[in-house]
């Protein structure tokens, strides 16, 4: 059995990688379309989406071997019920432009956080 605390941190984390995925495909125009991000920004969010996925799998595959493999696939589902979450409720509208590049900015810090916590918490 993994941590209670564990389930919303995969949450929040498909959340975000929602969040990202919509900046990276140009979707984000439509809740705040008077939002300039730079180059760096842009290239930060980009980073946190690549990261994620790898840290996904990571904190998984420690998660299977410390406990079983019943709780990795936990966590997957945590993750991917975090991003379906997102989509239902159209989360972009929810979140101010400048919250909105501050979670670009510091997507890399966060993503990672949140894998290690999943993974020493268990």
């Amino acid at each position: 059995m993994i941590n209670p605390l564990v389930l919303p941190v995969m949450s929040a984390l498909g959340m975000m990688t929602a969040n990202l995925n919509e900046l990276v495909r140009g979707e984000s125009a439509h809740w705040h379309p008077k939002l300039v991000i730079g180059v760096k920004t842009f290239n930060a969010a980009a980073a946190g989406f690549a990261f994620i996925w790898f840290g996904l799998l990571i904190t998984a595959i420690s998660i299977s071997d410390e406990y079983s493999v019943v709780s990795g696939v936990l966590v997957l589902g945590l993750f991917l019920a975090g991003i379906l979450a997102y989509g239902l409720i159209k989360g972009g509208k929810f979140i101010g432009s400048n919250a909105q590049l501050w979670l670009y900015r510091l997507s890399v810090p966060i993503m990672a956080t949140g894998c290690y916590l999943v993974a020493q918490l268990g």
